[in-house]
């Protein structure tokens, strides 16, 4: 069975959504998330939320992310923010691949991830499709099933700021 045709259209409501969020700061924690005790400001990391490619090549697209230190534990935890613990991509990426894992193989999943100017490679699509994320909406558009987590996170990014 041949790969699904990704139209431009999709790619470039992907590739804003993505750019929209290139720079954004996650800071809100309320309270610590182990024993609930007030927390404080700590440090800023910067992630990798996704890796965007075009015809010049890759480019990296980071999100900075408040981390907080509990003052009952001396815990420290990140900000809320749109990744799933232990993945190194933000999660609507990751839903991406899950959700496509199940209709097509590994291989197939990573060539139309590339379609949408996203690089993920093959590997990193079995191990995401092997671990168990809950429930991930879906909505269906232009024949693929695309997560409701990656067309809302693309309509933000086509909003005028």
């Amino acid at each position: 069975m041949r790969r699904p045709l990704v139209p431009p259209m999709l790619t470039a409501l992907v590739q804003a959504g993505i750019l929209g969020l290139e720079g954004k700061e996650f800071a809100s924690l309320d309270r610590c998330p182990s024993c609930g005790g007030e927390v404080t400001g700590y440090d800023v990391k910067e992630r990798r939320f996704a890796v965007l490619a075009d015809e010049s090549g890759t480019r990296p697209v980071n999100v900075m992310v408040k981390r907080f230190s509990c003052r009952e534990c001396g815990l420290v935890s990140s900000a809320r923010a749109p990744f799933y613990p232990d993945t190194r991509m933000g999660s609507p990426i990751v839903d991406l691949c899950v959700i496509l894992s199940k209709e097509m193989p590994a291989s197939r999943v990573a060539g139309v991830v590339r379609d949408l100017s996203l690089v993920v490679d093959r590997g990193t699509v079995r191990n995401y499709s092997r671990r168990d994320f809950g429930v991930i909406p879906v909505t269906g558009i232009f024949g693929l099933s695309i997560p409701q987590s990656l067309m809302t996170l693309s309509l933000m990014g086509m909003q005028a700021p």
